[in-house]
């Protein structure tokens, strides 16, 4: 083989492993998406005082994303269900490609919860608990 071909194959080769630990490290949720799929998988009618503190320091993280903040905020305000307006906010949530795989399920289940996560909500969340 000559010089180009080896080139050609080594490139193809680097290519390979740079797009799956690309696709690996964006998949992996973040530590909010962790938090508030653990809170969200043990709710039972709304989140409890330890919980509510988790959910405060996320929804005023610079650090976490606008999605996260406003989830985090919707998570606060649950009584038995989402208020109306933040609803909507997740609903946007729900339907930007540009946020996190995380951001969206999550966005999801708060948006139809109904007291608690269903069997397949939870089935859900675990895969961003851990």
């Amino acid at each position: 083989m000559n010089k180009r071909t080896f080139f050609l194959i080594g490139l193809l080769l680097f290519s390979f492993i740079v797009s799956q630990q690309s696709i690996a490290a964006n998949s992996a949720p973040s530590n909010s998406i962790r938090t508030m799929a653990t809170i969200l998988n043990f709710l039972n009618h709304y989140p409890g005082d330890e919980e509510k503190k988790k959910l405060k320091k996320i929804a005023n993280n610079n650090k976490a994303t606008m999605q996260e903040r406003t989830i985090a905020s919707a998570m606060l305000n649950l009584q038995h269900s989402a208020t109306e307006g933040d609803k909507r906010k997740l609903s946007k949530i729900i339907s930007d490609n540009s946020a996190s795989a995380g951001s969206r399920d999550l966005a999801k289940i708060i948006k139809n919860l109904n007291h608690k996560p269903s069997s397949a909500d939870k089935k859900m969340l675990k895969n961003y608990m851990w």
